[in-house]
């Protein structure tokens, strides 16, 4: 954890950042990809109005108005009065979670050294934005699971029917089934009334699944390439697959603009707030999650001769810069007034190997 180990020695070559590329890799963030993607389409569960009220949220709650469906009845014969039927309201509030993180730059560290400090510095802001991305991820993956629908009205599920009941709220997708499961899969969305466009996040290992049966194309003496056209797929290593149970991968399946991510600032951050110029609040737009974030920066003397490791003398009093950044970030999926009794628009299945 210091950089004394890389200072100027002769044999070494100057630092390029290719041997050590795979050391802060990026990994597939399905689930927070679908959320931010679902927020901007067209069909999207929040306008820019909430989107912008959010963001000037900071101190206060935020909650949004809906109309609860109702059940009706059409009678059949003509009256000189109607009962009344007035719509009933609510307000759903909205959940942030705040995210903080940071690290320091020590500018003198770097003199003499095969480490720049512009090398070091993208790394750090690669490392926490890599960390950051899966942590986004699965607070996705748990709203997913926490709002799945545990009602399915398909005849396709439940005890005696192709698929059988629901285990966990998931149906249950055997070995045998897989090969046509996604053109069963839009029929099931359909039997609750989600029609259109679906987006489908997968464990890494739908992958296997999907790539298989995709490619047996109309060439293939079994054409199962057709099922595939209505959706969208995204894949996370975050999502949990129950292979003690005999699983080999696990899918949520929802109509597409069915879910929804927002975030906010401190008012000294959208200010841009200075103290003076070593000290001073800013907007960041950060790498790899691409979100705006509050930046706190200062510069000051302070004493880094052990902070690098070892024992550095030269850095007894010298400059420390730190930077920290922090949002508050929300998931929201489509309302649904009765979760208990009431298909919801989020479906999961889980695939036996």
């Amino acid at each position: 954890m210091s950089l004394v180990n890389t200072r100027l020695q002769a044999i070494r070559s100057a630092y390029a950042g290719t041997l050590d590329k795979y050391e802060d890799r990026l990994s597939n963030y399905g689930a927070w990809a679908k959320f931010v993607e679902d927020t901007t389409d067209p069909e999207s569960i929040v306008t820019p109005d909430i989107l912008e009220k959010a963001g000037l949220s900071a101190g206060n709650s935020l909650a949004i108005p809906v109309i609860d469906g109702e059940s009706v009845t059409i009678s059949n014969t003509r009256t000189c009065t109607i009962a009344d039927d007035e719509s009933t309201s609510a307000l759903v509030t909205v959940t942030f979670a705040t995210y903080q993180f940071g690290f320091t730059m020590i500018p003198g560290q770097y003199a003499n050294n095969e480490i720049g400090y512009q090398a070091d510095f993208e790394r750090k802001i690669l490392r926490y934005g890599k960390k950051f991305a899966e942590t986004l991820d699965s607070a996705g993956i748990t709203k997913l699971e926490a709002d799945k629908s545990a009602v399915m009205n398909s005849p396709f599920v439940g005890a005696g029917a192709k698929y059988g009941a629901l285990a966990g709220d998931a149906v249950q997708v055997t070995s045998a089934q897989k090969q046509f499961f996604f053109n069963d899969l839009g029929v099931i969305m359909q039997g609750d009334d989600f029609e259109g466009r679906y987006n489908v996040l997968g464990s890494t290992t739908l992958q296997s699944t999907v790539n298989q049966y995709l490619n047996q194309g109309t060439q293939n003496g079994t054409n199962s390439l057709f099922q595939f056209g209505q959706f969208d797929f995204g894949y996370s290593n975050r999502v949990s697959v129950d292979t003690a149970g005999g699983k080999e991968a696990t899918l949520y399946c929802m109509p597409k603009g069915s879910l929804a991510t927002m975030n906010r600032n401190i008012p000294d951050a959208i200010n841009g707030e200075v103290i003076n110029e070593n000290n001073f609040f800013d907007i960041f737009r950060y790498p790899i999650v691409d979100l705006d974030m509050a930046l706190r920066y200062s510069k000051e003397c302070d004493d880094n001769e052990t902070a690098v490791g070892g024992s550095q003398p030269q850095l007894k009093a010298s400059v420390k810069e730190t930077f920290i950044f922090s949002t508050d970030v929300a998931f929201i999926t489509a309302y649904n007034r009765d979760a208990v009794t009431l298909p919801g628009a989020i479906h999961k299945a889980e695939l036996d190997a």
